[in-house]
């Protein structure tokens, strides 16, 4: 029995009678329990990409409420690779993933320094792969994902959520802020 059960015994024990029993074995699917009522946070992943433009302070609030650990993600997508590297050669392909993954380093130390000081830890990751499949993969060693609204892909208006951003919502199991 939880701390909260035990209070509503209490408070309630001669006002209702068994009717609270009864209720209670009744409901129970219904009623949360303690472990239901705050799922604890530790680890946080927050992939970037071009796309995503800012943090709001809010976000920061809510990771130093936690008191979590953010892993930032840069993900150069290898398909776009390997059509930069297909048409227009090797060399342009290299070029590709060089500048890429110089403006990925740029946006980790960017955001990692502005969660630093915002008082949150942090550490960061850059990789080739595909941003829907290995973010969906990497969620599940994590407590939360917080994904930009306009995370694998802009639409132009600031308001709409990308597809990407979209489907990884719907798909993750994990804890999911879209900010």
């Amino acid at each position: 029995m939880g701390y909260y059960s035990s209070l509503i015994n209490r408070k309630f024990k001669d006002v209702v009678g068994s009717r609270y029993e009864d209720v209670l074995k009744e409901y129970r699917e219904f009623l949360l329990t303690e472990e239901d009522v705050v799922k604890e946070v530790k680890t946080v992943l927050m992939p970037l990409d071009i796309f995503v433009s800012g943090i709001s302070e809010d976000l920061y609030k809510l990771f130093r409420l936690y008191d979590a650990e953010v892993t930032l993600v840069y993900i150069t997508d290898k398909d776009v690779v390997s059509i930069v590297s297909e048409i227009l050669g090797e060399d342009a392909g290299g070029e590709y993933i060089r500048k890429k993954e110089d403006y990925g380093h740029r946006l980790l130390e960017k955001v990692s320094s502005e969660l630093e000081m915002n008082e949150v830890r942090s550490k960061t990751k850059l990789f080739s792969g595909h941003k829907w499949d290995d973010i969906e993969n990497l969620s599940e060693k994590y407590d939360m994902v917080a994904i930009s609204k306009s995370y694998g892909g802009g639409r132009g208006d600031d308001n709409e959520i990308s597809p990407v951003a979209q489907r990884l919502v719907q798909q993750m199991s994990t804890l999911t802020v879209l900010y």
